[in-house]
């Protein structure tokens, strides 16, 4: 127990090795390309957007809801680009591994839109559905066109059921929650 272990000090030598290739690749390559500029924008453009367009009169709700979906998908992209399913050419900062607008905006953002429009279930469903096949199968490919996005072992189909779910899951926590905090303030 805590002894000298060879495996992990090659392991970090190798992860050394690699951030400094990450690096020289961000500061060379990414930072300030045409690219960069579009995912900043990505970042940026949909949440004016969505403040715009929030019910401030059920903010918590609603940003508690898109908190939910970023924890989801921050891990399902950390998964992912771990197990080398997919990479991110483009990052907005030099961190590894998650590709920010989409985890910490879009697909938040996205379904803050839908929770907040949809009070019903099928209809929700309906329209995260239609979001997820959106999302899936025209921004997912867009995204690969333009360079920010790089399929290896993956492909668009399957993140058709996760978006449908993250979202789903996301409303039922909610809904969950906001009830149960109702039910206390009685």
């Amino acid at each position: 127990m805590g002894g000298h272990d060879p495996l992990l000090e090659e392991l970090l030598l190798l992860k050394g090795e690699g951030l400094d290739l990450f690096l020289r690749h961000y500061f060379e390559q990414e930072v300030f390309s045409l690219t960069w500029w579009v995912v900043v924008a990505l970042f940026v453009l949909p949440l004016i957007f969505w403040w715009k367009l929030a019910d401030k009169k059920r903010l918590l709700e609603i940003c508690v809801f898109g908190l939910l979906i970023n924890v989801a998908a921050s891990f399902l992209d950390v998964f992912g680009s771990d197990y080398v399913l997919w990479e991110y050419p483009v990052h907005v900062l030099p961190m590894n591994g998650l590709l920010f607008p989409v985890d910490y905006v879009i697909v938040p953002v996205v379904g803050m839109l839908l929770y907040q429009r949809f009070a019903k279930w099928k209809p929700f469903l309906i329209a995260c559905t239609l979001a997820s096949a959106f999302m899936s199968f025209a921004c997912e490919p867009f995204a690969v066109w333009i360079g920010m996005y790089k399929l290896i072992s993956w492909k668009y189909v399957y993140s058709f059921p996760i978006y449908i779910a993250l979202y789903a899951i996301a409303r039922l926590i909610t809904q969950r929650l906001a009830s149960r905090q109702a039910k206390a303030q009685k």
